[in-house]
């Protein structure tokens, strides 16, 4: 029995959804927050990781790859994950094909273990970006 053009659609529906937000989670009881085309204020993603604590050596990529092989970078402690498809500090791009660009983070997700921690995160993140396209609330709908 085939399926109809509506019970695809609908299954496609769920399927997106659940990929923008359980599948990605990495603190399951935690929250998430997503930006689009991101660029921080020239040195503003150190000073962003070192007023979180977070050391400022990517650790690789969000699914455990080597940033090396072309995937996005993340820095993290025991209850802060930031991740990006660029690297702000290097300027280096996790796919490739882009010349390196100091400051620029493309893509970013954050996610905090506690909820009530977004909060201050969000706010040290506004401070130190010069440029966000797009955000969303909620998720990490971007990366």
């Amino acid at each position: 029995m085939a399926l109809s053009k509506k019970q695809i659609m609908e299954m496609n529906a769920k399927w997106k959804d659940f990929r923008l937000t359980e599948a990605m989670k990495i603190f399951p009881a935690g929250a998430q927050h997503g930006f689009d085309l991101t660029d921080f204020k020239p040195g503003g993603f150190k000073k962003f990781l070192k007023a979180l604590s977070i050391p400022m050596i990517a650790k690789g990529s969000s699914t455990g790859v080597s940033w090396s092989q072309g995937n996005n970078f993340y820095w993290r402690n025991k209850d802060i994950i930031i991740i990006t498809a660029n690297n702000p500090i290097t300027g280096v791009y996790g796919t490739g094909g882009r010349a390196p660009e100091k400051n620029y983070a493309s893509y970013v997700g954050i996610e905090t273990k506690n909820p009530d921690d977004m909060e201050r995160v969000l706010k040290l993140f506004k401070q130190h970006t010069s440029y966000r396209k797009g955000e969303s609330v909620g998720r990490r709908a971007y990366i």
